[in-house]
Order: C-alpha cells, then sequence, then structure tokens
C-alpha cells in the first residue's frame, strides 16, 4: 500500500493529514478525504489537495475506478470548515466556492466510475462531493445534510443534482430546513445506493468498484461523458451527442472484444 500526505500547512488549526491512495492489484484506487480533527472539516488546502490527487487517479491508464472515504473513524466529512469560511470576503468566497465547485466536478466527470464509502457525518460540501459520484455506499452510523441555511450560506455548486436524485419536493426541504437524515431514510429516498455495517464499508466499497475490472476504461469514460451531458443539455441535444457518441465509439476495437468476449464467456482482453 502506497502512502500519500495531503499538506495543510499555512492553514491555522490544520495538522498534516494522511492519505492511503491503494492501488489494488485490480485497479482501484482509495482517496481519503483529509481535513481538521475528528469530525474531517475540510478547507481550501483539502479541497486543492483533491484536485491534484484526482488528476492523478483520472491520469493513470490502470485506474478502473476511485473510491473516496473520509479520514479516521468518525466522519466521512462534517463540511466546510466554519473557522476557515467565517472570515472571507465576497471575493474570497467566490474563490473558494469555485475550488470546491472544481473537486466535485472531477469526480462527476473523471475519466472512471466513483464511490463514495460514507461512515458519519457527511454533510455541506461533503455530501456535494458525494453526489457528483457515481455510486454512493453507507455505513449504518452515516447521516446527511445541507445545513448550509443554518449557517448564514445558501447550498450551491452540486447540490444542484439533488433534485434529479431524490426528487424536487424532498431536495427543497432538505435545503430549505437544513434538516439531516439519518442513514435508513438517505437509502429510502435514493439518496444512497446501499446500506451496510461500518465495519464492512470498504470491503463493499472495493466489491462494488471490482465490477469495472476488465471493463474498458476508454468505454467507461464515454459512459460518465454522456451522463454528465445529460445533466448539461437538453432531451434533444444530449440524445443527439449520445448517438453520435455511440457511432464514434465504433472506431475502436474495444466494441468487438467486449463483444466477442462475451459470447465466448471469456474476459475481454484492453
Amino acid at each position: 500500500m502506497g502512502t500519500h500526505y495531503w499538506s495543510t500547512a499555512g492553514v491555522e488549526g490544520y495538522q498534516m493529514m494522511e492519505c492511503h491512495s491503494t492501488k489494488s492489484p485490480v485497479g482501484i484506487e482509495l482517496l481519503r478525504l483529509a481535513g481538521r480533527g475528528p469530525l474531517n472539516l475540510l478547507g481550501r488546502e483539502s479541497f486543492l489537495n483533491l484536485n491534484t490527487r484526482l488528476d492523478q487517479s483520472g491520469g493513470d491508464p490502470k485506474t478502473r475506478a476511485v473510491i473516496v472515504a473520509g479520514t479516521g473513524q468518525r466522519a466521512f466529512s462534517a463540511g466546510v470548515d466554519l473557522l476557515e469560511m467565517k472570515e472571507l470576503t465576497p471575493l474570497e468566497a467566490e474563490s473558494f466556492i469555485r475550488i470546491v465547485h472544481k473537486s466535485a466536478r472531477k469526480l462527476l466527470t473523471l475519466a472512471v466510475p466513483t464511490i463514495a464509502a460514507i461512515q458519519g457525518p457527511c454533510l455541506g460540501g461533503a455530501l456535494e462531493l458525494a453526489l457528483a459520484c457515481d455510486i454512493r455506499i453507507a455505513a449504518e452510523d452515516a447521516k446527511f445534510g445541507l445545513p448550509e441555511v443554518r449557517v448564514g450560506v445558501p447550498s450551491v455548486i452540486e447540490a444542484s443534482l439533488l433534485p434529479r436524485t431524490i426528487g424536487l419536493g424532498r431536495a427543497r426541504h432538505m435545503l430549505l430546513t437544513g434538516d439531516t437524515l439519518d442513514a435508513q431514510q438517505a437509502l429510502d429516498i435514493g439518496l444512497v445506493d446501499r446500506l451496510v455495517p461500518k465495519n464492512l464499508l470498504l470491503d463493499r466499497a472495493f466489491e462494488a468498484a471490482q465490477v469495472f475490472y476488465g471493463m474498458s476504461r476508454d468505454v467507461l469514460s464515454l459512459q460518465k461523458d454522456i451522463i454528465a451531458k445529460w445533466l448539461e443539455l437538453g432531451e434533444e441535444e444530449a440524445t443527439e451527442y449520445s448517438i453520435k457518441a455511440f457511432a464514434l465509439n465504433f472506431a475502436s476495437p474495444h466494441p468487438r472484444e467486449a463483444m466477442e468476449a462475451f459470447l465466448e464467456k471469456r474476459q475481454p482482453l484492453f
């Protein structure tokens, strides 16, 4: 197992946090969010370092999936660090939220599937990171919420994914009240895809990621790109984009190899 460190030097109250980046034999990488304290509160440096690690993961042709988890045993993350955010000027606030958006956008558009492995609190900006992931697996102690209105700011950026995930009515309630959901409630409304015992969280996340091993990275990337366009474009434009992408995919040898492997009951060779 390789060990990497996300430096948070220069941010008052932060310590050097350990980030384990595990490249398994099946091309699955584990990234741990690194923030302040046991609730893993995220500051500017946390998001900048996440951006760097996602660039590295997305650029590695051996990677087939990325798992994002929290640091420590208590939290995925209780959100953005208010000790840092409360001092921001308007210009600094815009710069900060753009950095948060960049992290979430990278998860949404990364060339390989992304899985959020969530334990404990997953609040505010951390929930927006989880919403940008393709799959969300939660431990039984997980809690979810967008409490921004309760601390004087609106929920923005990838909170826009919430209505498409759980429906407009439920999203409005969460956004306007700042209420927190427990893990079972999150599962019931489709905010998470699976609920597992806390001690099995990473095991189940790795099992989910292993599904992508043996698939074409190029095709996974294309499918993620198409999904992103469905979110960005109107229905007609998105459909047309999908048709063109489908056709151009046949310029590569991957469709033939994948179909022949399926028919011959063997693993494809990519």
